[in-house]
């Protein structure tokens, strides 16, 4: 949840600035105020290896009390809405399961204190409803975060039934606000109420983007929890594979025009049957194309493969990039699991273990091998509809 957490501040933030800056707040000190409050993001980010650690949750609250100062200093002091920031402080402690939560939320009353002296010498910046937008996000966040953590701290394992349904209730409330960021932001984007400055627009359009991105991991993450309590259900049918590889590949052309990379695809003459969930299949093609374009240098060659082998059904991904290290295929396709070539790409190490987990489902198999030439061979084998009869 706290990842997630971290993603949804960052995208909450970012739509208050647009929001607060079309209500007739101060462009420059709404940036200012912005680039303050998405601080304690980029450092739990960078934290992130070591959050759990009491040296890293412990830089992570005093970012956030920093930023919280400095926020409450700078729209009003005592009279300031943001008051509710450093007061988040004690629950990034518990949410972190660190102890010392009540010197923390003492820490939170001086700093506040701190901030409204501060504030009787510091400019008044003019951020119009911005203040209030970003507490309403803070008290959402608290109530996410406690809600979130009360509902597994000191509970024994959950059968799969009762997780399952603990997972579905997590589902709604993260995708809720997330949907209302991707709503909001696309309004703003159509400047449904007026015209606005083009810049605002753009930067709209980026929330949007980059809510939708939000949105497609947090499904992910929700997904692979379903698929590990037993709780994901198939829908299995009949149908040739051959017409959702192509849809897919027609997907991924515009990726691969961007970075010049030739995008082709094989298929046999004659219908690929396969009984599977169609959605799944879809899913995997997808990743499997994706990471190819990732990691495939521009000017590159992309290859989807369809073909039959013996009893089992075969899709593939041939690339001409760097291939992947044998010591690295073991590990590829678990959760948050990346190559040694990753460090260069953008990427949580999801999107493979999602193929894995769909395709072990099925009955088949996630597999990694060198491609003639050079580059990397991306292998998916899923059993002939005879065999799931």
């Amino acid at each position: 949840m706290l990842l997630p957490a971290l993603w949804i501040w960052t995208g909450a933030v970012a739509g208050c600035a647009v929001l607060a800056a079309a209500a007739g707040g101060n462009p420059r000190h709404v940036g200012e105020a912005t680039a303050l409050a998405l601080a304690p993001a980029l450092a739990g980010f960078v934290l992130w290896p070591i959050l759990g650690r009491a040296l890293g949750a412990w830089a992570f609250v005093i970012c956030w009390i920093v930023a919280g100062i400095g926020l409450i200093a700078g729209s009003g002091g005592v009279l300031s809405p943001l008051g509710v920031m450093t007061g988040l402080a004690p629950v990034w402690v518990w949410a972190l399961r660190r102890p010392r939560v009540a010197e923390a939320g003492a820490i939170a009353v001086l700093s506040y204190a701190g901030a409204c002296v501060l504030a009787l010498s510091a400019p008044v910046y003019q951020l119009g409803p911005y203040p209030e937008f970003l507490a309403v996000v803070s008290i959402g966040l608290a109530a996410g975060l406690i809600a979130s953590v009360a509902s597994t701290r000191d509970r024994p394992e959950a059968p799969p039934a009762a997780a399952g349904r603990r997972i579905a209730e997590v589902s709604h409330e993260l995708r809720t606000p997330l949907t209302h960021i991707l709503g909001f932001s696309e309004m703003i984007e159509r400047q449904m109420f007026g015209d606005l400055n083009p810049r605002y627009v753009e930067y709209a359009k980026l929330i949007r983007t980059s809510g939708a991105h939000l949105l497609a991991l947090v499904n992910d993450l929700l997904d692979l929890s379903k698929i590990e309590a037993g709780a994901y259900a198939l829908e299995f049918a009949v149908f040739d594979v051959r017409a959702v590889v192509a849809e897919s590949v027609r997907l991924a052309l515009d990726s691969a025009r961007k970075k010049d990379i030739a995008l082709a695809m094989t298929t046999p003459e004659l219908p690929v049957l396969v009984r599977a969930d169609e959605q799944a299949i879809r899913r995997m093609v997808v990743n499997l194309l994706g990471n190819a374009i990732k990691f495939t240098p521009d000017g590159g060659r992309v290859l989807m493969s369809v073909r039959t082998e013996g009893e089992a059904i075969v899709l593939e991904a041939i690339d001409n990039g760097p291939g992947i290290p044998e010591q690295d295929r073991e590990k590829l396709g678990q959760p948050f699991e990346r190559g040694a070539g990753a460090a260069r790409a953008e990427g949580t190490g999801l999107g493979l273990a999602m193929v894995r987990a769909l395709a072990t489902l099925h009955g088949g198999a996630l597999s990694f091998h060198d491609a003639p030439g050079g580059g990397a061979l991306v292998r998916i084998s899923l059993p002939a509809p005879s065999d799931q009869a």
